[in-house]
């Protein structure tokens, strides 16, 4: 054989070989991040419940989840299309959807989780106790979810919904709440999510002043948003996600401890699959696709400007995969 059919037999096995291998996986990659309200997307990922539901398909899909270190950075890599869906809070969700002409819609609802304005001043008991030198955390200043109630509330009672931007601090959940333990740190009060809020209402001296469930009620707090290239282009794929998704939130409400387990495997967080399973059965937490108590938001977020229009109903920012689901004329 001559030097030349060698090389041609050579390379008639690699491509032998390289046929037999098996096609690489597609990936959803999805932005998650690390709490309660991201429960069912850790759930989906360690039960591997995308896997599970895009076989059923006759897809071969893998779920990657990945983590960005701000709002900012996770809507550049939406928008440059390094992540396909996004799970932000519901106030992001609003924003990008307003900043793109729309063209950001979400997909389905995650969960939402009661909020506590939490204190250890002991004068202060209702929003009217409070006074100029009083601080209080949230983890955005006006854009976060916490920082919208508080003045959703105070739009409510004094018809100014700015009256205590002079005393508002922004920090992130575990600094506020090193802050509130510190007898002499920066401030007095904090607007916390859960597992936050159980903890610094376990310390002596603190207390509540208001939830969000004397907002707005039950709300939905974290959104799965896409873009409507990616959306449109990967139909099948999102009815996987939306599958997987609908199986997970069912484990939390139905299987809690069990999701619990999950969820610390993911997660690797120092809580026993008893205390965790115990937060998903609190007052007020809402695992369901469908959106509970989001369209309050928008119109209060048009009212004050933070978006350009107020959307009739909540259909308009979402996509319609689960515009038909059961249910769905209840949701709001």
């Amino acid at each position: 054989m001559t030097p030349r059919s060698l090389c041609l037999a050579a390379l008639l096995a690699s491509a032998g070989a390289l046929a037999t291998l098996p096609a690489a996986a597609e990936e959803i990659r999805i932005a998650s991040g690390i709490g309660i309200l991201f429960a069912p997307i850790h759930v989906m990922k360690e039960a591997g419940l995308l896997e599970k539901h895009a076989e059923a398909a006759g897809l071969d899909l893998e779920l990657e989840t990945l983590s960005f270190p701000s709002g900012s950075a996770v809507t550049d890599a939406l928008l440059s299309g390094n992540v396909d869906i996004v799970t932000a809070g519901l106030s992001n969700a609003l924003l990008l959807w307003s900043r793109s002409r729309e063209d950001v819609k979400s997909i389905a609802a995650v969960s939402g989780t009661k909020s506590v304005l939490v204190t250890k001043d002991p004068d202060v008991r209702t929003l009217a106790d409070y006074k100029d030198t009083n601080r209080i955390s949230v983890t955005s200043l006006k854009i976060s979810n916490q920082a919208i109630y508080l003045a959703m509330a105070l739009d409510a009672e004094f018809g100014d919904p700015e009256k205590f931007d002079p005393m508002m601090v922004q920090l992130g959940f575990t600094d506020a709440v090193q802050a509130m333990t510190n007898p002499n740190g920066p401030i007095d009060s904090m607007f916390a999510g859960p597992p936050y809020y159980q903890a610094l209402l376990k310390q002596p001296g603190m207390h509540p002043v208001l939830t969000t469930l004397d907002v707005a009620g039950p709300t939905t707090n974290l959104l799965a948003f896409t873009t409507t290239a990616y959306h449109d282009a990967h139909p099948r794929e999102i009815e996987v996600f939306l599958a997987a998704l609908a199986e997970a939130q069912e484990m939390i409400n139905d299987q809690p401890l069990e999701a619990a387990k999950l969820y610390l495997e993911s997660t690797g967080e120092k809580f026993t699959p008893e205390e965790l399973a115990a937060m998903f059965e609190e007052e007020g937490n809402v695992f369901q696709s469908l959106p509970l108590g989001v369209h309050q938001t928008a119109a209060f977020m048009a009212k004050t400007g933070m978006i350009h229009r107020e959307p009739a109903s909540w259909r308009e920012f979402f996509f319609d995969d689960i515009a038909t689901r059961t249910g769905a004329d209840l949701a709001n």
